[in-house]
């Protein structure tokens, strides 16, 4: 079959990464799949297989990426992009057109080609506009909510999404994990018992400046465990260092590609995440972790639970403090938890999500001929 993509550009977020993975999985099973984007957009920061049509504000596509820094679109421009390279598509060129973004839906609707237009909803994007604040974010969240409405064949990746909001959704589809790049190190696993508290302990976590990532708690926590473990270290991947200036033993560290930022993992002792939104959903930095063989100290985010992580209350610092000391203190608990997410991440295999895409494209197309 043939399958089109479209993104209101290239970034380095996780959705970014599971477009360009399914998209490589879809080409293994012999299909046809093209992305298309704004020649305003940067190349994509995750690498595919899949061709890529870039198109101009006329909504004319090509094959080769004029790259201009000084061209620059706001999420409204593209979308007018995308709407007049839509309209310009012949209603048999694809078969599919797969939809991640909430605001990629509108074009595919005003194009006319909601019939052939499956969903992959990644988050709600409307939480994300209104956390984010301001007058434009307003607006782009009630455009994303319109999406939700449009009664498309839409699966999530998540089981918190299945009945979310305005979502109704018709199955499941957790996002990928190379394991050739997010591996444990097996002495560190057999090292976790023997871990003294007198050595350097390195915590880890990603660093983003929305607050609903949680980072300021983090840091908070940071503090009272550096006063009772002054060996203690702070690595903060994607930071940004004047923030962190007059903060003694936090470091900012720049893995730039999945086999730098598996190697980050792989230097922590723990990683912690603080995140507090859309709780339950599929968390990247959680799951990359946890295939790591790392010790995780996380808000409520899939696939973390008691049983394979140390869960913390949202917003709450002290509570991050109580779950580092129950780690630290309990050596063979935490080896337990270690081992238990190791088994629970082998679910994510590239191969077996292609597999799950692929019946869920058949299943949309057979529906279509009834």
């Amino acid at each position: 079959m043939k399958i089109l993509i479209p993104v209101i550009n290239f970034g380095k977020s996780g959705g970014d990464r599971v477009l360009s993975k399914i998209a490589d999985e879809l080409l293994r099973f012999g299909h046809t799949v093209d992305f298309i984007s704004s020649d305003a957009s940067n190349d994509p920061y995750f690498p595919t297989k899949a061709s890529i049509k870039w198109i101009n504000n006329k909504g004319k596509t090509t094959k080769y990426h004029i790259k201009d820094t000084t061209l620059k679109d706001s999420a409204f421009s593209i979308q007018q992009k995308l709407t007049k390279a839509l309209k310009k598509i012949s209603k048999d060129s694809y078969d599919i057109i797969l939809a991640s973004h909430s605001l990629t839906t509108l074009p595919i609707k005003k194009a006319g080609l909601t019939h052939k237009a499956l969903y992959y909803v990644q988050c709600y994007d409307p939480d994300s506009y209104n956390t984010a604040g301001g007058f434009k974010n307003k607006i782009l969240a009630y455009y994303s909510k319109k999406s939700y409405k449009m009664n498309l064949f839409t699966i999530v990746n998540a089981e918190i999404y299945l009945n979310y909001k305005k979502i109704k959704a018709r199955g499941v589809l957790y996002p990928g994990i190379d394991f050739s790049l997010f591996y444990p190190k097996e002495e560190k696993i057999a090292q976790i018992e023997k871990k003294s508290t007198n050595n350097r302990i390195i915590i880890g976590t990603i660093g983003r400046a929305a607050r609903f990532k949680g980072t300021s708690y983090i840091i908070n926590a940071f503090k009272i465990i550096k006063a009772n473990y002054p060996s203690v270290e702070l690595h903060v991947a994607f930071g940004n260092p004047m923030d962190f200036k007059t903060q003694e033993g936090i470091h900012c560290l720049n893995p730039d590609g999945d086999k730098n930022l598996g190697d980050f993992y792989r230097s922590l002792d723990y990683y912690i995440c603080a995140v507090y939104t859309q709780f339950g959903a599929f968390h990247y930095p959680v799951a990359e972790a946890m295939s790591c063989g790392i010790p995780v100290i996380t808000t409520s985010y899939y696939p973390a639970n008691e049983s394979n992580a140390w869960m913390i209350k949202s917003q709450n610092s002290l509570d991050i403090v109580k779950q580092f000391e129950l780690s630290i203190n309990n050596p063979s608990l935490k080896e337990k938890k270690v081992r238990q997410a190791l088994c629970d991440v082998k679910q994510f295999d590239w191969k077996k999500v292609g597999e799950r895409l692929n019946n869920f494209l058949n299943e949309f197309l057979d529906l279509k001929k009834q």
